[in-house]
């Protein structure tokens, strides 16, 4: 699928490309001419043989990018679910397939300010919402908080109930968003002793989950880790365990990049990872710059082994280099001397 990304004035857009929907078609004019709850507002354009797709996206983030070193508790997880629960309400109120829901956490928005989730309908897109729901909770247990064991326990309750056939998405979003009775069962003690570490892997939990033929206890998972010994996308082990020793590969770090605060009120920053995150929001980023114009995620250096980029994370006042504002997401090549702006502050480049 083809994406780009557009700021104009003060709106930021993400851009899908198609091939044109003849007369219109009821999707397109149900999307572009009414402002659905949980949808991200939609226009469509045409140029000659194309059609494009603007979907604004001002002050929000993707969900990859908020989630990408932040951790899903039970509180956000079960918001979440809440969120899409609406929106495919609306959908269905307005007789809309939620076949043309793009759930992916690149394409999923989450207001930066309120974390309310928004979602892209695309008109020319026809995928399978339970398959894509299915691939989405993966998504999740890969982002939950080890300390959170009740959070770890709902977010598989919800993935076994996703591995169900034929399952209705609605019906398991209303089961997972009731309210909580008022006396809450106290975990069992070997809850406790344990914690969980998330892999990258994808292993058999799927057909752990289907030979179960009752629901899966903590124990469990404890036992089906150690017999899958760690090949698997959550690894529970005992608490205490021996930390594997770390092994230094190299004692040389290069120089790095400096980034020259050009106002003494804002810090310096000394680049050497690979992937550093500018923005206000101390959480979830590299480099701080606490300035009320500096977006929570403002924008993001990255180093390919040989050139240092900029980015800019969709970020509401926008980022400058030499004068030239950069679109969303933009890649920008990085020069000793260069001038940055993040959105009032100015910095230089230093390599």
């Amino acid at each position: 699928m083809e994406v780009r990304y557009k700021r104009d004035l003060n709106s930021n857009y993400m851009i899908l490309g198609g091939d044109g929907i003849e007369d219109g078609g009821y999707e397109l004019r149900m999307v572009t001419e009414n402002r659905i709850p949980g949808f991200l507002p939609c226009v469509c354009q045409r140029h000659e043989n194309r059609t494009e797709y603007y979907y604004e996206i001002t002050g929000k983030q993707s969900m990859a990018l908020m989630y990408e070193r932040r951790k899903l508790g039970f509180d956000q997880l079960k918001n979440l679910l809440k969120d899409l629960e609406k929106v495919l309400e609306a959908s269905k109120e307005y007789l809309l397939s939620p076949d043309h829901f793009l759930l992916k956490p690149e394409y999923m928005y989450l207001h930066t300010r309120t974390e309310k989730l928004y979602l892209c309908f695309d008109p020319e897109y026809r995928g399978d919402i339970r398959e894509s729901f299915l691939d989405w909770t993966e998504y999740l247990l890969g982002k939950l908080d080890k300390s959170d064991m009740k959070g770890i326990e709902f977010g598989y309750e919800l993935y076994q109930s996703a591995l169900e056939p034929n399952f209705s998405l609605l019906e398991i979003l209303h089961k997972h968003t009731e309210e909580e009775p008022p006396e809450i069962p106290e975990e069992p003690a070997a809850a406790a002793d344990v914690q969980e570490e998330i892999l990258e892997k994808t292993g058999s939990w799927k057909n752990f989950f289907r030979k179960k033929s009752r629901k899966p206890q903590i124990e469990d998972y404890v036992a089906e880790a150690e017999r899958m010994n760690s090949g698997s996308l959550l690894f529970l082990r005992e608490q205490g365990a021996p930390a594997r020793e770390t092994v230094c590969l190299s004692e040389q770090k290069r120089e790095g990049l400096v980034l020259h605060s050009l106002d003494p009120e804002y810090p310096d920053f000394v680049i050497q990872e690979e992937n550093y995150i500018i923005g206000k929001k101390k959480e979830g980023v590299d480099g701080c710059i606490p300035a009320s114009t500096v977006s929570r995620l403002h924008a993001r250096i990255t180093f390919d082994g040989t050139v240092y980029y900029l980015e800019d994370l969709n970020s509401t006042n926008g980022t400058w280099v030499d004068r030239e504002q950069l679109d969303p997401y933009e890649l920008r090549p990085l020069a000793n001397g260069s001038r940055i702006v993040f959105a009032s502050v100015e910095y230089e480049v230093q390599l």
